[in-house]
């Protein structure tokens, strides 16, 4: 069934209603419910123990607001379905009998509450007569799988999605781990190169009063000699040639004789 205009229905909600004391719960099965929208009005609630034994009831527009005045709710029929729908999702759902009726014929309450000390939701429920008990159930459990299947299939699509994120994340890793090696590769060559230029630094004997680091050069000013320019240069004296003994005895072919040579003669 469409919602009516301004209604917003909620997802159908399955759930177990617990006994509300221990007496209810020796005699009878686990109950289930299901709350879902329904032809007969907007909400339908079914419960039962799948074997023999199922409640139900119906609410139309007018039953929602007098459950919203019972309940104290304010707001739209939208606000009070959405508190219904989260109290029935709670995990706090009780289901109580009436003392003084039989199970098979008893009529119960479902009582729900989204938190502890936020009001309680409180539906009547009826109980499906023995005609109509087995479509009941058999209804119930059809929903109930289409439910599961419905789940089942949400499930595997996270499942596809998360898998699909860890292999996202698994490549992302390997291309992490790929660039910190070539990182560490980069800063191995960087230190390995840094040593070896201060080993040859250190090797190199430094200049004594020389600054060790500066751009410029410095060339000692050599001390200047006085060189005579060509142009006064005075002139070279002529130096006068001693000729050796022999040739001063001899003068162009005339024998020449010591002095001492003519005294021994004389004598």
């Amino acid at each position: 069934m469409a919602a009516p205009p301004g209604i917003t229905m909620p997802a159908a909600v399955f759930g177990e209603a617990k006994p509300e004391n221990d007496a209810d719960a020796l005699p009878r099965r686990p109950v289930l419910f299901h709350a879902h929208a329904h032809s007969q009005g907007p909400l339908r609630v079914v419960a039962t123990d799948l074997r023999s034994l199922a409640w139900h009831c119906s609410l139309d527009l007018d039953d929602l607001q007098d459950l919203q005045d019972d309940v104290g709710i304010g707001g739209s029929c939208s606000d009070l379905l959405d508190y219904l729908y989260s109290s029935l999702s709670s995990g706090q759902v009780r289901i109580r009998f009436p003392v003084d009726q039989g199970p098979g014929t008893a009529t119960a309450k479902l009582v729900a509450t989204k938190a502890k000390g936020l009001p309680l939701i409180t539906l009547s429920l009826h109980p499906v007569a023995a005609s109509e008990l087995e479509d009941a159930i058999a209804d119930f459990s059809i929903a109930l799988y289409a439910s599961y299947k419905t789940t089942q299939e949400h499930a595997s699509r996270e499942q596809e999605r998360l898998s699909q994120l860890m292999d996202s994340l698994a490549s992302e890793r390997e291309k992490n781990e790929v660039m910190q090696k070539q990182l560490e590769a980069l800063s191995f060559l960087d230190k390995r190169k840094a040593t070896k230029q201060k080993l040859v630094t250190d090797q190199v004997p430094s200049v004594s009063g020389a600054p060790p680091v500066s751009d410029q050069v410095i060339v000692p000013v050599q001390q200047q000699t006085s060189v005579a320019s060509p142009s006064k240069v005075p002139p070279a004296k002529a130096v006068k040639r001693v000729a050796p003994v022999p040739r001063r005895a001899r003068v162009r072919g005339a024998l020449l004789q010591d002095t001492e040579e003519n005294d021994d003669c004389d004598s």
